[in-house]
């Protein structure tokens, strides 16, 4: 049953009580709220880390329009072993932006630095916080048909810096920025 017949069957119930032209206004808005309130829920997402610019998302399909660098995507990682807390494989994912695309030029200097098309993403650290290694991924080349190489804005992101690329079949969502 699409939405505009169960519009209609309401509309017609609606129409069956007395009520005022006035108080039918307000129980089709109300209802309509009511829908827009548990529909709504599900396309917003709310970032807490401090390696994303903005805090509040909206998450669209995947596939609407391109991916872009600078594009922020939701998506699944697959091995987060090496994560002793934030993730948790079954319900977490990851959501940071595109720092290099298909097609553009993905380098790794010796100190660690990653540079897309020369502009400067972040540099790779050994260890974490607590002085523990982290997964290095090493590449210099052309970003795979595909495949995205996402970033944080923050200096400690764990991003693919650490985890390398993300492959098309892993986003979720695309999440556009609204505050």
């Amino acid at each position: 049953m699409d939405g505009k017949s169960i519009f209609s069957r309401v509309k017609k119930r609606l129409s069956d009580i007395s009520l005022s032209p006035y108080e039918k206004s307000l129980a089709l808005a109300f209802l309509a709220a009511l829908l827009l309130g548990l529909w709504l829920p599900q396309y917003i997402a709310v970032a807490t880390s401090p390696s994303l610019e903005h805090r509040v998302f909206f998450l669209v399909h995947a596939k609407t329009g391109s991916i872009e660098t600078g594009t922020y995507l939701v998506v699944k990682q697959r091995d987060t072993s090496f994560i002793k807390q934030g993730l948790n494989k079954e319900t977490d994912n990851l959501m940071k932006q595109v720092g290099c695309s298909p097609g553009q030029s993905l380098t790794k200097d010796v100190e660690g630095q990653f540079f897309c098309d020369d502009r400067f993403l972040g540099k790779a650290l050994i260890t974490e916080s607590h002085g523990d290694s982290l997964p290095q991924f090493n590449y210099s080349g052309t970003v795979p048909d595909d495949s995205y190489f996402l970033v944080g804005s923050h200096p400690r992101s764990f991003d693919s810096k650490y985890f390398g690329f993300i492959h098309s079949d892993d986003i979720i969502h695309k999440a556009v920025p609204l505050w």
